[in-house]
């Protein structure tokens, strides 16, 4: 089958209230780390060089590989985004096959650092309950609504909606390419009509797994743990979710979409937004 004319691409965020967030720069190779205003930027090129790999295009996959072709992907960032504003922005990075890397800047709303970099999951109400040793001099228990230092926020929750139809996994589907109708049909199929809307779609693989969602990755609680899709569901290999990987926040797992019950509690992010509640709906 013939290669579909494409971009490869990642969406991130500039934000000036990571600059001084020594977390936003610890995957930064030693000898070019400084501060930055570039969210989990290494993640990103990670995820452009291992998409370029998987479809064969050497010319971009050298552009952007190693400590060179990182400082080459930061030379463009900053030559497109004003680094002295004060407003957040969404950036959408295309990388073309030729090697031509494209930046497309957009507004985003303001976020905040627990968000973007969260000490943790908190897990759902139904299992907040933590016992503390009165030796601490703190609560007695951790109760419904409470929250710990460093927690993200978790009023607003998306909704979260499994789709109506299937979705065949493919290498459009594992690696982030301007491919997207998959995406936009499952979106358009539960009625969200705009991508303001606190609403999120799953994509469903042909077995019934949840594979992601459509802007998004996502967490369920289960075993008394958050549970990611594993990328063997057909899913991407998320930013936010390698990072939260990376810290024990979550693991990986099979998580089926008739396994979801309505109203529960759940998380999502993306390389925009960071971590943010969410509520499963069932339609």
């Amino acid at each position: 089958m013939a290669e579909p004319d494409l971009q490869l691409f990642s969406s991130l965020r500039y934000d000036p209230l990571l600059t001084p967030l020594s977390a936003n720069t610890e995957a930064w190779d030693r000898e070019i780390k400084h501060p930055s205003p570039f969210y989990m930027l290494p993640y990103h090129r990670d995820r452009l060089l291992q998409a370029a790999e998987h479809f064969g295009w050497i010319v971009a996959a050298e552009v952007i590989r190693g400590p060179n072709g990182f400082t080459h992907l930061l030379k463009k960032l900053t030559e497109t985004v004003d680094t002295q504003s004060t407003k957040p922005v969404r950036i959408r990075v295309l990388l073309s096959k030729d090697g031509t890397i494209t930046v497309e800047p957009s507004p985003t709303p303001d976020s905040s650092r627990e968000a973007l970099y969260p000490g943790r999951l908190p897990p759902p109400k139904s299992a907040s309950k933590m016992k503390v040793s009165p030796l601490t001099g703190g609560a007695l228990e951790l109760g419904d609504g409470d929250s710990v230092h460093g927690d993200p926020p978790i009023d607003e929750p998306f909704e979260v909606m499994p789709d109506t139809m299937k979705t065949t996994p493919s290498p459009y589907t594992s690696y982030k390419t301007t491919s997207r109708d998959m995406y936009t049909n499952s979106r358009q199929r539960v009625g969200i009509r705009d991508f303001t809307a606190r609403q999120e779609v799953l994509l469903v693989s042909g077995n019934g797994e949840i594979m992601e969602g459509s802007l998004t990755s996502v967490y369920f609680w289960r075993d008394g743990r958050w549970t990611t899709p594993n990328v063997a569901s057909g899913g991407q290999i998320g930013t936010t979710r390698r990072w939260a990987l990376e810290r024990g926040f979550c693991v990986e797992g099979v998580v089926k979409a008739d396994s979801l019950a309505d109203g529960e509690e759940c998380w999502i992010s993306n390389g925009v937004k960071g971590f943010l509640p969410g509520k499963a709906k069932l339609l």
